[in-house]
């Protein structure tokens, strides 16, 4: 697939029209003998000197190459800040019935979206590309255009980018990164090694106070515990608690119940946790999982979490100790 950007003309509405009518157009095609066919065997077997300034001037080759499943891309169209975007079905022709715009190629109507390039569904790099520039040009971030294609056919409603929509493009783009994080924690700490990870990086997070790691088969279904500052650092109203923290170095998918039984054999022996959390290395949680952990919140009536791959890696990278 080749993206290709192209300048229009706003006071020229016959291009949503041809679109509709499944016919992109494209202008500097003012002359009769601007058919780039004919231009092209004109210049294989002449030169380009044998070309007229004005045929010159229409000379837009790079339209014979469009071909089946590219986009183009019309910038400024319908009004400023607004792109109207087409998939190519078939490859270029020329009609001369028109002032301008007579080089044409085939599209699908029903692949014809307008959007303005500030949306929030659109991709900083992309808003970037789709300014105007030239007459035409190359657009190659595909992946974010492809993304962009699939919220317009889905029926997205289009909302204003805003100072988040970076951040919200940063987050998807980093995933599996942290994905990766959490593998590489996974296979250098594994077992009770995570346990101790864990613990120390508790010690490094605002608000709390004291980390105790338990370790070993005595630790009551509690690897770590937590306890916290959840009042305010005033005479009077200075409060603590304490969380139970089960941990799993898990890789791919956590289907084990386990962790859910030790959490609730945490809560019994210690009655005064306000609140638990499991910790796990991998990456999603089967039906079985999270069905016990809504089971255990529903018996226990305590806030109970799970932090699992790309959340446990941004935990570690926000609180850990250093690596080096």
């Amino acid at each position: 697939m080749t993206i290709f950007a192209l300048k229009g003309n706003s006071d020229w509405c016959n291009i949503l029209e041809s679109l509709d009518k499944g016919e992109g157009r494209f202008g500097w095609s003012y002359i009769n003998s601007a058919n780039l066919k004919d231009l092209r065997e004109k210049v294989k077997q002449h030169g380009w000197n044998a070309l007229s300034e004005e045929e010159k001037d229409c000379y837009q080759n790079f339209l014979l190459d469009l071909k089946f499943g590219d986009y183009v891309v019309y910038i400024n169209i319908p009004e400023w800040g607004k792109c109207t975007t087409a998939k190519v079905t078939g490859e270029y022709f020329w009609r001369f019935d028109d002032d301008d715009f007579n080089h044409r190629f085939s599209v699908d109507p029903s692949t014809v979206f307008v959007f303005d390039r500030n949306d929030s569904i659109v991709h900083p790099v992309l808003k970037a590309r789709l300014k105007l520039q030239r007459r035409w040009w190359r657009i190659y971030h595909e992946n974010e255009f492809e993304s962009l294609i699939q919220s317009l056919s889905s029926g997205v409603s289009p909302t204003p980018a805003n100072q988040d929509t970076g951040l919200r493009f940063l987050a998807n783009e980093i995933q599996p990164f942290l994905v990766s994080i959490a593998n590489s924690v996974h296979r250098t700490h594994p077992s009770y090694d995570l346990e101790g990870l864990i613990a120390r990086t508790f010690q490094n997070v605002p608000g709390v106070l004291d980390v105790k790691w338990q370790g070993g088969r005595g630790d009551h279904g509690a690897d770590v515990l937590v306890t916290y500052n959840e009042g305010l650092p005033l005479p009077g109203l200075e409060n603590q608690g304490m969380m139970v923290v089960q941990v799993k170095s898990y890789e791919g998918e956590h289907w084990d119940t386990q962790a859910v039984e030790d959490l609730k054999r945490a809560f019994m022996y210690y009655p005064e946790a306000k609140m638990g959390l499991i910790i796990s290395t991998s990456n999603s949680m089967t039906k079985n999982v999270e069905k016990a952990l809504d089971d255990l919140r529903e018996e226990i009536k305590k806030p109970i979490a799970m932090m699992m791959g790309p959340e446990v890696a941004a935990f570690f990278l926000k609180y850990g100790p250093k690596l080096a």
